[in-house]
């Protein structure tokens, strides 16, 4: 089968056939002498619409221009280029009928006599914007464009100087301020640029691609940036070669010069400033160099020196500066989610940043179980060798590490833990709990003995341990903090942890906030586990709002806890 060659056409003509009474659906379809018809009347109805359009468009030439007075030049573009407008107009009209061919530069005449149009939404989309993008521009108190002197003013400004419509619109958008401008200051500060020794077309160009150049005195920032360019030897065509005109990429002179400013300082010289330039020029145009700047702050704060920076620019990766940037962000959070201290990640950042900007890490749990490590083991061996990290980039498969001594002294130990709490060995219930108590076997026993030094009997430890596994899964000074609150500040007995063990399982933040309202319950307090055990709702309700003054004291005892 054929290509079809007006698909918009087709379906139009497929859904004229289906409108028609369902008895006549499928013989007229397939009659050739009505196919030939439908087509020929859907041809003509096209023709008539483009015809239309022409004479619309000459209509309204002749209104700008004649009736208007306006500029030959505005009059025609604003005619041509705007057809949601005169689609609009003709909609209307209600002239899209072949008996209207005739009147229809007539018929929006007189209706023009009698309805004035704002004019400042044809001269909008003229420069390529949407109705979108000018609706709120649209002045209130003015409808026509010779209302607005300095606007056309500024318009011929720009295309006397070579600068088209659409490129006019990108500027409005960006520096809607520079239309405004009084008599003669945009053309002085066009020169401005043209003072510095660069051509009329460089001009416009950067005008396009920088529109908001021509806001204050943005002409001393280009001459600075150009200028440290000319100094390494790096012209104006390199600076026009890598500006673009896309719609949504604007330059912010400002930044570049500060980048190149960074760049010079890190480089030894000049020559080495060049190559950089010439092999990297997203470092400079990519966002303006924002994304380089950041890079440069985010490495200095990790304790990287002024040569450790300047090898790390020389040796950039073949990549977007900002995907960099989102890399070693990346790589920065995988080594403080595994626990890695602050100055060995410095470390590591300051001698392998150039090839980890160019790595995208898995996630820091699908490595550590891929992996079949803990955090700790991880540290350790990124720490011996931090090159280790290439073979776990996205899209590559990762194989577990092999076995230490260390982990099976450490498993040895917990079973021997686990057999003194009373487990049986090599037992289903061994196996649970082996997984249930996390941690060394030599931590799980430390901790144990703690609990016992406190003064609790080693059968109730025995006890609220394999109640409670996870009270062994926290660090022993946390441990100690929790009993020093509820014994020490709150005046409980120990016994209160072998009756309730499991109190030690909630955080100390849980502790401060709930029995820290215990003064306002008015002799109602319940036991602790009641206390800490409820959610969140239940605890407000049936504690907290029961007192004329509890929410107040809730809201103030949760700031306080949190800035502790």
């Amino acid at each position: 089968m054929s290509r079809i060659r007006n698909p918009r056409f087709f379906f139009s003509l497929i859904k004229r056939v289906l409108q028609a009474p369902p008895e006549t659906h499928i013989k007229p379809f397939f009659n050739p002498r009505y196919f030939a018809t439908a087509i020929a009347g859907e041809k003509h109805s096209v023709r008539t619409r483009i015809e239309n359009q022409r004479k619309a468009q000459a209509a309204m030439l002749d209104y700008f221009y004649i009736t208007r007075g306006l500029q030959f030049l505005v009059a025609e573009s604003m005619s041509k280029n705007a057809p949601l407008f005169n689609d609009n107009l003709l909609e209307k009209l209600d002239c899209d009928t072949p008996d209207d061919d005739a009147d229809i530069a007539l018929s929006i005449t007189r209706f023009l006599r009698f309805h004035p149009i704002n004019e400042f939404e044809p001269f909008f989309e003229s420069l390529g914007l949407k109705p979108s993008e000018y609706n709120h521009l649209l002045p209130s108190d003015k409808m026509f464009l010779n209302e607005d002197a300095f606007l056309l003013e500024n318009y011929n400004t720009f295309w006397i100087y070579g600068i088209g419509l659409k490129q006019m619109g990108k500027i409005f958008k960006e520096a809607r301020g520079v239309f405004g401008y009084e008599t003669g200051v945009l053309a002085s500060k066009i020169k401005a640029f043209e003072d510095l020794g660069l051509s009329k077309s460089f001009v416009s160009r950067i005008i396009v691609c920088s529109p908001r150049i021509l806001v204050g005195d943005m002409n001393v920032e280009v001459g600075k940036a150009l200028e440290i360019l000319k100094t390494v030897g790096v012209g104006v065509e390199w600076v026009n070669e890598n500006l673009s005109e896309e719609e949504d990429e604007s330059y912010d002179w400002r930044s570049m010069h500060r980048v190149l400013s960074l760049l010079r300082d890190l480089c030894f010289n000049d020559s080495e400033l060049r190559e950089l330039l010439k092999k990297h020029p997203r470092l400079v145009f990519e966002d303006s160099g924002e994304w380089t700047l950041f890079l440069g702050g985010f490495l200095t704060k990790l304790g990287s020196s002024k040569s450790e920076l300047s090898s790390f620019f020389l040796k950039f990766p073949e990549i977007e500066v900002k995907k960099c940037v989102l890399n070693l962000r990346h790589c920065f959070l995988f080594l403080k989610k595994i626990k890695m201290e602050c100055d060995e990640i410095g470390k590591i950042f300051r001698s392998h940043s150039s090839w980890l900007g160019a790595c995208s890490l898995k996630k820091p749990r699908t490595l550590l179980d891929r992996l079949s490590v803990g955090t700790r083991r991880l540290c350790q061996v990124i720490q011996e060798n931090p090159e280790v990290m290439k073979k776990w980039t996205m899209g590559l498969k990762v194989q577990p590490l092999p076995p230490t001594g260390e982990e099976e002294t450490s498993r040895l130990m917990k079973t021997q833990f686990l057999i003194n709490l009373g487990y049986d060995q090599n037992s289903e219930e061994m196996e649970r709990a082996v997984k249930k108590f996390r941690g060394r076997g030599s931590e799980l026993q430390q901790r144990f003995d703690f609990l016992v030094s406190l003064g609790l009997n080693e059968k109730d430890v025995r006890n609220m341990v394999n109640a409670f596994p996870q009270i062994l899964c926290q660090a022993s000074d946390l441990l100690e903090a929790k009993v020093n609150y509820i014994v020490n500040e709150l005046g409980y007995p120990f016994s209160i942890f072998v009756t309730f063990p499991s109190c030690l399982v909630f955080t100390l933040q849980r502790m401060k906030l709930r029995l820290g309202m215990i003064p306002f319950m008015e002799g109602k307090v319940k036991a602790i586990s009641s206390l800490l055990g409820c959610s969140d709702k239940h605890f407000v309700s049936h504690y907290v709002n029961r007192h004329p003054d509890g929410p107040k004291h809730w809201e103030d005892l949760k700031k306080q806890i949190l800035y502790e």
